[in-house]
């Protein structure tokens, strides 16, 4: 069977969570199963104007040609928008190809994708484009704001019609699209996409945060907490992996309040996250925006290490049902603090937590992944039969 996968950018381009598990996915399926074959079509990282942003016609082109060529029984897409946008479907449906389509952020039900509204409220529904573009998180301007609404509707409103099916990572995402789209489709939860080590060193050295340095991933409200907790516990570190847009800022908010025990490392590659995995004490995770899943938190978990996290995480309910790590109310600072406490000073806690872990990760294996998700395509070719 082969399989051609669509995404914004290629596999130079490892940009983040949905490219990382795409290369993951075709090495996967090269070293273990040669019936299926994948593809992967994206482009470099290329600025759009926005006719583009609506329609990009020569990239649309370039789509149609590798159809032709390559003959997919079933197209997979997954993070299309800009510089992909989704209009080569019309092509593939004539064609008789079966479309999957992989949710796996809630940008096509929102497009400020934060699902938050200006009162920090989490949205349970999202039906009034006004509402939208005045009252949810972040906001830019309302010329932007305007735009990016009528980009995502008109997009949808194509996604919608040609989809078969659909995957997301979390229920909470599940329900959404399935309400918005109308169409039949399943959790499929992420799979750990690092090497498991669960004899690393019990202790750890210090305190972990890995992600991306943006507003929405809550580490100046990691750092805020951290602040305080350095009072409490002198000799506790804070180590912070990855880069963004607000390293600046972060890194003038530690050296204005002489956080010395804090360092950032820059991005890493995965070899060197597994070494720095391994020797944490435990991972935070503070995102103050609803997240489809959370991969980090997956990672932590293969070295054996619980983890802290927001409740927007949308692996949140896993977490407490599992008993492998604790949550707290996004925003708040005190309560993160707590939480914190709680593992830095109940090693009998921490052991509790991290003792439940490998039960939890034999249902997260890629293979299990792997063979859940040929399911899909295999039912969906049988139709068409």
């Amino acid at each position: 069977m082969k399989i051609l996968i669509i995404n914004n950018f290629n596999s130079e381009n490892r940009l983040g969570g949905v490219e990382n598990y795409l290369h993951e996915l075709i090495q996967y399926s090269e070293k273990n199963n040669s019936n299926y074959i994948f593809k992967w079509f994206g482009k470099d990282k290329i600025k759009t104007n926005w006719v583009e942003k609506f329609y990009h016609k020569t990239i649309t082109q370039e789509i149609i040609r590798e159809i032709e060529s390559f003959q997919p029984n079933v197209i997979h897409c997954f993070s299309i928008g800009a510089p992909v946008t989704p209009h080569f479907m019309e092509f593939a449906k004539s064609k008789g190809i079966p479309i999957v389509f992989s949710f796996r952020d809630y940008y096509y039900i929102c497009p400020k994708n934060y699902m938050l509204n200006d009162k920090n409220e989490v949205l349970h529904k999202h039906e009034n484009a006004l509402e939208c573009i005045l009252h949810h998180q972040p906001k830019r301007n309302i010329l932007f704001d305007t735009l990016l609404y009528l980009k995502q509707s008109h997009h949808k409103s194509i996604i919608k019609k040609h989809i078969d099916y659909f995957l997301t990572p979390s229920e909470n995402l599940t329900q959404f699209v399935s309400n918005h789209f109308k169409k039949e489709g399943k959790t499929l939860a992420n799979p750990i996409l690092i090497e498991q080590n669960q004899n690393s060193n019990s202790e750890g050295n210090y305190i972990l945060f890995v992600g991306r340095l943006v507003p929405e991933k809550g580490i100046l409200t990691l750092l805020k907490a951290f602040q305080n907790i350095s009072k409490q516990f002198p000799n506790e570190k804070l180590w912070i992996v990855g880069d963004g847009n607000q390293i600046e800022e972060l890194q003038n908010f530690t050296k204005n309040n002489n956080l010395q025990n804090v360092l950032f490392l820059g991005n890493k590659s995965r070899e060197e996250l597994q070494e720095i995995y391994a020797n944490s004490k435990f991972s935070v995770i503070p995102s103050e925006y609803l997240e489809a899943y959370g991969n980090v938190i997956l990672e932590s978990f293969a070295f054996g290490k619980t983890v802290i996290t927001s409740n927007l995480i949308g692996i949140k309910e896993e977490i407490e049902q599992n008993n492998v790590g604790l949550t707290y109310s996004f925003k708040n600072q005190k309560a993160l603090e707590e939480k914190m406490v709680e593992l830095l000073s109940n090693s009998g806690l921490k052991s509790k937590l991290e003792n439940n872990i490998p039960n939890y990760l034999v249902t997260k294996t890629f293979a299990k992944h792997f063979s859940d998700l040929v399911n899909v395509y295999e039912n969906l070719l049988s139709r068409n039969r």
